[in-house]
């Protein structure tokens, strides 16, 4: 009987590691080379400029690359070289703890913004759609870093380095709050089904109905696009921030697993799991909008073949410079 545990645990451990390791690698590197692009698309191309879903669409990006690179470096590091810096430095526990916070939330709230920003700028109401303004947007995108800077100081009070769990919370209230106010409300139900869900399905039905609206042919097109991008970027917040929340609740609620071999197998595979499909949330939002926006995969091809080719690589051609030629001379007339 005793063999038969080992062995359950042993299979499900050898699909456990393998999915965390790995997952990370994509993770990160096509999470960083994906809101690169996100950002080079949207930041160079005429048609995003000065749109506020276009500036919470690249704070988001610059974000989402701190969230990836505090997640995956420690964990790459951890599991491939067994090397965890939070266990050995109070400093960087608690530094990291503080930058995983705030980027997370930013990155929450940028979406709940785009989601608010597509609802009111498609809006039938000609006072709501004139509020939405560049200008207002830098505000909203300045005062979210600094109510989520000021909400992080406890997280660098109250993080220490305990001797079973490594880098966690040390205060029992505050434990509380993280796992029913944070994560609950904050991180879960109020940006989730309240803002993001409610205020992107009011977009995508102003959208529909926007042709009635005396608006250039251009500009419907382009916020057509923008509530489509906005829309599948919720639906991918909510699709995968649910199995993680839930599995994250259970485990700090869940007596200790450290007696049963299997269970505490299985709930690795769970952890490494859920994990993977909640870090999508902030690796895949580029081909997400790929998939789902024909004009924004011409708008990708049109700013790397078009712009990004010629300016690098054609002018790295016509400035090479032509050997004279002295026994043709007219030969140096054409080669200029």
């Amino acid at each position: 009987m005793e063999e038969s545990i080992s062995t359950t645990s042993r299979i499900i451990l050898a699909v456990a590691r393998p999915l965390l390791i790995y997952s990370s690698y994509v993770c990160l590197i096509c999470g960083l080379i994906g809101n690169v692009l996100n950002i080079i698309i949207v930041g160079f191309l005429k048609v995003f400029r000065g749109n506020p879903s276009s500036f919470y669409l690249i704070v988001e990006s610059f974000v989402n690359c701190g969230v990836l690179l505090n997640a995956y470096a420690l964990r790459i590091l951890l599991s491939q070289f067994n090397i965890d810096f939070t266990r050995n430095s109070i400093i960087l526990c608690k530094i990291l703890a503080v930058e995983r916070e705030i980027t997370v939330m930013i990155s929450l709230m940028a979406i709940c913004c785009e989601a608010l920003d597509q609802f009111l700028v498609t809006s039938h109401d000609i006072a709501r759609r004139q509020k939405i303004t560049l200008k207002l947007a830098q505000r909203m995108a300045s005062i979210n870093v600094v109510v989520w800077i000021l909400h992080s100081i406890p997280f660098a009070i109250f993080y220490e380095i305990l001797p079973l769990t490594g880098c966690n919370i040390s205060n029992k209230y505050f434990s509380l709050y993280f796992s029913v106010v944070y994560l609950s409300l904050l991180n879960g139900f109020v940006p989730l089904v309240v803002v993001s869900l409610v205020f992107s399905a009011f977009a995508y039905r102003n959208v529909r109905r926007i042709i009635r609206r005396q608006v250039p042919h251009i500009r419907r097109r382009f916020d057509r696009q923008m509530t489509a991008i906005v829309f599948s970027r919720v639906a991918l917040l909510v699709s995968v921030s649910i199995p993680f929340g839930t599995y994250l609740l259970y485990s700090m609620n869940a007596p200790g697993l450290m007696g049963n071999v299997v269970l505490s197998a299985i709930d690795q595979l769970c952890s490494a799991a859920t994990s993977t499909l909640f870090y999508m949330n902030y690796a895949g939002p580029f081909y997400l909008f790929l998939l789902t926006s024909r004009r924004f995969r011409s708008q990708a091809k049109h700013i790397f073949t078009k712009k990004f080719w010629k300016n690098v690589f054609c002018k790295r051609r016509s400035d090479m410079v032509v050997p004279f030629n002295p026994i043709n001379p007219m030969l140096n007339v054409f080669s200029q």
